[in-house]
């Protein structure tokens, strides 16, 4: 346990933050909490994350803050020496494809719970600035993460919403995947949560393509020439040597799961769009776990290491699965 002056659980000020007070902190018997900060400007944003922190350190709790690279800089001025034990980092890094967010999660806490600690954390995946198919990323990552960790140990995680920039579509969503939601005035709990949100969102279809789309078919005896034709495409788009070879080893990899999983055969589509090179494959298998190619696969585990791979090397991955089929888009930012 930490040995400063605690702030007062009735209304005490917060130190580094003058004239805001903390209201009760009404924690959830156990399991995993998973929390809705929505703010407006630098000092709201302070007034809900800085008590939040301070309130896991005097537990002695393991604090790990993952925000943009402003808002860290922000924060840990705020702090003062109260920044010391706490863990930071660039949410730019570990979440510019949401779907890597969930692995560093899972990775902190299976670290923090055999050290016999209870981690907390703050994660802002959803900052302003973002493009629209990253938010829509988001929104997916926010509704995973309790599937991920409602049945596994406990902690807590505060997401910070910027409501004064973020679209309002963004903000809705965020209440839907969020069974608390707060402000730095009050906490409590959100009543647009959707228990079973991820498993629409993950079943529901991308929006087609505004522009023209280069289509093809393969099948097994094709996945060479599938891999030729999209690093021949990817130059076209003006991607550099190193993004082309990556989009090499997704096609090679993705084409693969089609045979294996897919019923022997896919669809590769190309085209562009808002500042992206975009490639998407299609087949006729479904993925029965949202959390596939997420989280690090195990030894034992069958399956779902191409698509993790696809997730670690890729600017952005979406994938959607269904009864009708899968489909995963990768986007490689021009």
């Amino acid at each position: 346990m930490r040995a400063r002056t605690p702030t007062s659980a009735a209304g005490g000020l917060v130190p580094g933050v003058r004239g805001v007070t903390v209201l009760p902190d009404e924690r959830a018997p156990g399991g995993f909490e998973h929390e809705a900060l929505f703010y407006r400007g630098d000092e709201d944003f302070l007034a809900g994350v800085v008590p939040f922190v301070r309130d896991g350190l005097d537990r002695d709790e393991a604090v790990l803050v993952a925000e943009p690279r402003a808002r860290l800089a922000l924060l840990r001025d705020a702090l003062g020496d109260d920044a010391d034990p706490v863990r930071f980092l660039e949410m730019e890094e570990i979440g510019g494809n949401p779907a890597r967010i969930i692995g560093a999660w899972a990775a902190a806490l299976e670290e923090q719970t055999a050290a016999g600690r209870t981690l907390r954390g703050v994660g802002e995946p959803a900052w302003h600035g973002r493009r629209a198919a990253e938010l829509v990323e988001c929104q997916l990552h926010e509704l995973l993460l309790n599937r991920a960790f409602d049945d596994g140990p406990a902690w807590r995680l505060l997401c910070p919403y910027d409501e004064r920039h973020l679209p309002r579509s963004v903000c809705h969503g965020a209440l839907e995947a969020h069974p608390v939601r707060s402000t730095s005035a009050e906490r409590r709990r959100s009543g647009h949560y959707l228990p079973d949100g991820d498993a629409v969102a993950f079943a529901a279809a991308l929006p087609r393509p505004r522009d023209a789309v280069l289509r093809g078919v393969y099948r097994a005896r094709d996945i060479p020439a599938t891999r030729r034709t999209v690093a021949q495409y990817a130059r076209t788009c003006g991607l550099d040597e190193e993004q082309v070879e990556i989009l090499e080893l997704a096609a090679s990899e993705l084409a693969t799961n089609s045979i294996r999983y897919g019923g022997g055969s896919g669809t590769v589509a190309m085209w562009v769009e808002d500042g992206a090179a975009v490639v998407e494959f299609s087949d006729d298998g479904r993925v029965t776990d949202p959390l596939t190619g997420r989280l690090t696969p195990t030894l034992e585990q069958e399956g779902g290491r191409g698509l993790f791979l696809v997730h670690q090397l890729c600017d952005l991955v979406q994938v959607r699965s269904s009864e009708q089929g899968t489909t995963v888009r990768i986007f490689t930012w021009l």
